[in-house]
């Protein structure tokens, strides 16, 4: 009979999940073609709901606004973090993006920023 030795795993070492430039800054430019698309749509929802005597389509026209803050949010959460990790930036930075136009330049400065580098010794 053959003996096998079973060894413990070693537990795998939780990954921070980075975002390289090229990756953010495409995501980047659909988000904005997003934001701008969906603000055009609400726009549009604007006078729909203004002309309609439906209190259902009134409804859903003023529940379309929830979209673009929707798609901030999204972007927030699941991309800014990550890029800003790759950094060497805190991550929780990404809600700088709520402030109105400093959080557009740095969404932008997010697409130049380098990579923080590790030295090893």
């Amino acid at each position: 009979m053959t003996e096998q030795i079973i060894t413990a795993a070693q537990p795998l070492q939780k990954q921070k999940k980075t975002m390289n430039r090229t990756t953010y800054s495409i995501f980047t430019v659909l988000f904005l073609v997003t934001f701008i698309v969906l603000r055009i749509i609400c726009k549009a929802a604007d006078q729909v709901a203004a002309s309609a005597y439906e209190p259902g389509v009134v409804f859903i026209c003023q529940m379309i606004h929830f979209l673009p803050p929707i798609t901030v949010f999204l972007f927030t959460y699941f991309c800014m973090p990550r890029r800003l990790r790759d950094c060497g930036k805190n991550p929780y930075y990404a809600w700088f993006i709520l402030i109105p136009l400093f959080g557009l330049a740095y969404v932008i400065y997010l697409c130049f920023a380098s990579r923080k580098t590790i030295s090893q010794n």
